[in-house]
């Protein structure tokens, strides 16, 4: 059963059509059991969920590839992503700069990861002028993390 309603998946492929320019790269790292096995510790009721999700963006678009990663079995891959826990969905643009999300973005995450791989595509942040100055004079590295709940 699809996740993305009809109208909604008409409405992001016009969205990639127009607005996509390059291509981009999708990793998703989750756990899929092996025979439906469940090793107590290793469950991730919402990995099944986000690759659906996931696979339904990607086929919107022929400008999008997706690399799936098992987070146990592929450990050193999702270690070198910098991915600790699932699922994760990374956006990557072709300067090797990336979004990460973790969990399934659904409600108000949707529109943030249709963003980012519209940024990612078009190497356009969005930022003003003053903001990309200064960033600019930012001279370490800096780790950001956005959590959001639903309420």
């Amino acid at each position: 059963m699809p996740i993305l309603q009809p109208q909604d998946e008409e409405a992001v492929r016009q969205r990639f059509e127009s607005e996509l320019t390059g291509d981009v790269k999708m990793t998703l790292v989750t756990h899929n059991p092996i025979g439906g096995l469940m090793i107590p510790g290793r469950d991730c009721p919402s990995c099944p969920t986000t690759q659906d999700l996931i696979g339904e963006v990607v086929a919107l678009s022929s400008k999008i590839e997706l690399e799936i990663v098992d987070f146990y079995r592929e450990s050193e891959i999702a270690n070198s992503l910098g991915v600790d826990k699932i699922p994760a969905v990374i956006v990557h643009n072709s300067d090797d700069s990336a979004a990460k999300f973790y969990g399934l973005p659904s409600g108000f995450e949707f529109p943030v990861l249709l963003d980012a791989i519209v940024a990612a595509s078009t190497q356009i942040s969005g930022l003003s002028e003053a903001a990309l100055a200064a960033l600019a004079k930012v001279t370490e590295d800096v780790h950001i993390q956005v959590f959001v709940t639903p309420t």
